[in-house]
């Protein structure tokens, strides 16, 4: 039986080198292409939502400065009017006025006042700048007397227009508030006279109170000077800050709001922690459903992987892939074992196909290089018989008999294979072995010598074997020739065979015939054969002279070699490739 095949193979290292594993480089990936673009249209979205946080707050603080503004407005227009109608009541239209109307102003001027509740005092003074009457909040009755006209002569204005008292008049009672406890509004009246209000510093600062305690406001006067803050005991840094003015229209006074950035960095901050938080649940939940879709493909792919190497090894029934899916996977799987099936199935053909001839010719068939035909080639021939087989059959069972020759033919089958030789042939009992053919073999005639030794050795072992049982010794005539020979495809197109035609092959068959007379002979060769043997072995064989071989019309030169030759142990170049044997 031939040896099957080799079957290609690959090392392990070519095979299971891996330097990235797709479960860790498929998240990665994903991350790249999914959370990198996200982080992109995120950050553009806070950068969008940090000018619309600043734009409102820009926005929050310019309506809150113009209410404030409207609250000082509204609370100066509230006196102004006041004022207006203390100067057209009738004791201010009969200044100068004695002790009695004097009172009368000032009682009128309390009623005023307590009827205002956004007034801290209510002055009346003449054209000089005297005090005439005065009524103020929570404090005592001005004293009836009017001032003397120099009293108030040095007297420098007040506040904003408004009257400062003199020495001698706040002794004798007469008081103003401090200049920056309030602010003073003066009214004109007839005859020179002037009304004048005062707006108390807790109005100011109430009507000027925003609604965070973080955001300072201040009311400036028309040179720009503060008049009244509220806000934080530390004075806002407007660099860090949004600020805002709006102008009190009937006092030319301005209302400046600065309100830190606290407040936008604080909602900038959480728009960026709930933006970090979704972007940190995204990525987490990406990469932990593309290590998950990874780890699975990648198990898949390591499965077609070993189902592969199982069939570079040629284990084809390790070769099968269990995928239960019906994406491109599970088709790619479903074709994969219906290409391990028909490998299978063309191995076991090839398989077959060897037993029936050999592996050279197998392969040359497969490949198409051997047509119908043939050519002409230089080759040994090496043919064998047993002696008397026919008479040995006559006393034996059919079943004994093939179960005999199937023995016989394995062992000289396996000495024959060892150096290469192909068998062409089995004729009965005979064997028909070329050397040469289908491949060329510079080394053929050596092979054929060598083979012929190995089939006797091997004889002689199964001898001693059948004689251990019982059975009779079988006795081997073998017949070398060389010469030129026709080699090919013979028979039809339906039906043909590989073999070699030509008389090379009738002069190894007359010549294994001469071992009937020759038993101590391994082998009968002829002149062309000794003739290409190298001197060594050349040397060993025995001259038979001319011989008249059966259906030649000349004789032909013979020789022999004896059993009790000794031939040199054979080259590695005589063995097959893929066969380890002992030297013979």
């Amino acid at each position: 039986m031939s040896p099957p095949p080799p079957v290609p193979t690959v090392t392990d290292a070519a095979v299971t080198t891996q330097r990235r594993s797709l479960s860790r480089t498929l998240p990665i990936v994903v991350l790249l292409f999914t959370v990198v673009p996200l982080l992109v249209a995120g950050l553009l979205s806070l950068a969008d939502s940090a000018q619309r946080l600043r734009r409102d707050q820009a926005e929050r603080t310019r309506q809150t400065v113009e209410l404030l503004a409207a609250r000082v407005d509204q609370l100066a227009k509230s006196a102004q009017r006041t004022a207006a109608s203390i100067a057209v009541s009738p004791p201010v239209a009969a200044l100068p006025a004695d002790e009695q109307a004097v009172s009368r102003l000032r009682e009128e001027l309390t009623v005023v006042l307590a009827s205002h509740p956004e007034l801290d005092h209510a002055t009346v003074v003449d054209a000089a700048g005297r005090v005439v009457a005065q009524a103020l909040r929570g404090g005592a009755p001005a004293p009836t007397a009017a001032p003397s006209p120099g009293a108030a002569a040095d007297a420098p204005p007040g506040p904003l227009g408004g009257p400062t008292a003199s020495a001698g008049e706040a002794g004798r009672g007469w008081r103003l508030r401090p200049a920056l406890s309030g602010m003073d509004l003066v009214y004109p009246a007839v005859g020179g006279s002037s009304v004048i209000v005062g707006l108390p510093a807790d109005a100011l600062h109430e009507s000027m109170r925003p609604a965070a305690s973080q955001v300072e406001a201040r009311l400036l006067d028309r040179a720009g000077e503060p008049i009244a803050r509220t806000g934080p005991e530390q004075a806002v840094d407007e660099q860090d800050a949004v600020v805002a003015e709006a102008p009190v229209a009937e006092t030319g006074w301005t209302v400046r709001l600065a309100e830190p950035l606290t407040g936008y960095r604080a909602a900038l901050r959480e728009e960026f922690l709930r933006f970090g938080a979704l972007a940190l649940a995204v990525s987490v939940l990406s990469a932990w459903a593309a290590w998950r879709f990874a780890r699975g493909l990648a198990a898949d792919v390591r499965q077609v992987a070993r189902a592969a190497r199982a069939i570079l090894r040629g284990h084809y029934l390790n070769a099968h892939v269990q995928l239960q899916r019906d994406d491109e996977l599970g088709v790619l799987a479903d074709s994969f074992n219906h290409m391990s099936r028909e490998l299978e199935t063309r191995e076991r053909e090839r398989d077959v196909f060897g037993r029936l001839v050999s592996p050279e010719v197998r392969d040359q068939l497969l490949q198409g290089e051997l047509m119908l035909g043939g050519h002409e080639v230089e080759v040994t021939v090496l043919l064998s018989d047993i002696r008397g087989f026919t008479q040995l059959c006559e006393r034996m069972q059919p079943r004994d008999v093939v179960l005999t020759l199937n023995e016989y033919l394995t062992r000289m089958t396996d000495a024959v294979q060892r150096y290469g030789g192909y068998i062409n042939n089995f004729m009965g009992d005979a064997m028909v072995v070329v050397f040469g053919a289908p491949k060329p073999d510079p080394h053929r005639v050596e092979r054929a010598l060598y083979a012929a030794v190995a089939m006797q050795r091997a004889l002689a072992d199964f001898n001693a074997e059948r004689v251990a049982y019982g059975a009779p010794r079988l006795r081997m005539g073998i017949g070398l020739a060389s010469g030129t020979a026709l080699a090919g495809q013979i028979g039809s197109p339906e039906r043909c065979i590989y073999t070699v035609i030509g008389d090379t092959v009738n002069i190894a068959a007359r010549l294994e015939g001469l071992s009937k007379e020759h038993p101590r002979m391994i082998a009968f060769v002829n002149e062309a054969t000794r003739a290409l043997l190298p001197a060594p072995l050349a040397q060993l064989l025995v001259p038979m002279g001319e011989q008249q071989l059966k259906g030649r019309g000349q004789g032909v030169a013979v020789y022999a070699l004896p059993v009790e030759a000794d031939l040199p142990p054979a080259g590695a170049h005589l063995l097959r490739e893929d066969t380890a044997l002992e030297p013979v």
